[in-house]
């Protein structure tokens, strides 16, 4: 097989689920003797990867220009992401080298993010962004609503939908649900599109001292936000930040969880519903995110997201007893590892970039 580049803009855990995604399909290949290499403008500082700092705008750094350049011919581009630079600039050369590239939005062209700003994104596609998608050897979409938006976007002819995929060896073995305290849990960045809106306004309508949630996420200036609406809602004791939690700690929390709640307007997946789902607990998310509609039928709740349908399925999961809480978790743990896990779908990866 051809050697694998994969270029992005940001792979830190500020990147959210991209590092994760990416980095599971890294070590995917590295570990089937595949030759993959990351190249970015941002990473973590034990990461092995390859960082051309930039503070522009843009992520503009002309050093990673130079360093594509003299790559080799025979090799396959894989770009994360559409915004910035990096996209641009890769695939310049590889049209220019005659590389094969592909391009994984990871949502970021889903109609409800291309509605915010709409003009100054409007401008980036008509100018920069359609040129990329059109002379793309492949578009990779995570989800079928993803595949069909590309479509409408792009009338791109070669559109492969793969998953996101969890390494459930990555995931402790010793989880157990056995709470000290009873609560749900919301884990990943703290953005508007996250609908965490919504869990506060449902906690609000409930009216119930008993019903907690821990928000598990780096805090940033909407998360200021999020906690002076928390006050006004008078929710302090029901709602708890605990800033950016990782590792052991964070699936711990996970596990413990009566479930997890992920009320999302936009998602291509979310690598947070497949992790909790590996730790054996009821993920509460929505049609939005893409899962197969056997979720919902398989110990998780799918919903749009809104107050209403929040409303009922927190009520509905805050009534499970232990013992149907734990079997709705086995369901789901079992449902992900068939759907969605790198040993039973590690192929479809290995296909793709075998066909170019």
């Amino acid at each position: 097989m051809k050697d694998i580049y994969h270029i992005t803009e940001n792979i830190s855990k500020s990147s959210g689920g991209v590092r994760t995604i990416l980095k599971l399909l890294h070590e995917n290949l590295v570990n089937n003797n595949i030759n993959s290499k990351i190249i970015t403008t941002c990473k973590e500082p034990e990461d092995a990867f390859t960082e051309f700092k930039s503070d522009k705008a843009w992520y503009y750094n002309t050093h990673i220009k130079s360093h594509l350049k003299t790559l080799p011919d025979d090799a396959i581009f894989h770009l994360h992401g559409v915004y910035t630079y990096n996209q641009y600039v890769a695939s310049e050369i590889a049209k220019k080298k005659n590389i094969p590239y592909l391009v994984t939005p990871h949502g970021m062209l889903e109609p409800w993010i291309l509605e915010k700003n709409p003009i100054k994104k409007g401008l980036y596609l008509k100018l920069i962004l359609n040129n990329i998608l059109e002379k793309a050897t492949v578009l990779h979409a995570i989800t079928p609503l993803e595949k069909e938006n590309l479509f409408k976007l792009t009338k791109h002819k070669n559109i492969v939908e793969i998953p996101n995929l969890i390494d459930f060896n990555n995931i402790p073995k010793n989880l157990n649900y056995n709470p000290k305290e009873d609560y749900f849990v919301f884990v990943g960045r703290i953005d508007s599109k996250k609908g965490i809106e919504i869990i506060i306004e449902v906690l609000k309508i409930i009216n119930n001292s008993k019903i907690k949630v821990k928000i598990i996420g780096v805090e940033n200036k909407y998360s200021e936000y999020l906690k002076e609406l928390i006050k006004k809602r008078d929710l302090v004791n029901n709602i708890d930040f605990l800033g950016g939690i990782f590792g052991d700690e964070k699936y711990d929390l996970i596990a413990n969880a009566r479930a997890l709640l992920a009320p999302s307007y936009s998602e291509a997946i979310g690598m947070v519903n497949l992790e909790a789902a590996a730790c054996k607990t009821p993920v509460i998310t929505t049609f939005q995110t893409g899962l197969k509609k056997e979720w919902g039928e398989n110990g998780g709740i799918l919903i749009n997201p809104n107050v209403s349908e929040l409303k009922n399925a927190i009520i509905e999961s805050y009534n499970w007893n232990n013992n149907e809480r734990i079997e709705r978790g086995k369901h789901l743990y079992d449902f992900t590892q068939d759907n969605y896990s790198w040993d039973k779908k590690a192929w479809l990866w290995h296909e793709l970039y075998e066909s170019l």
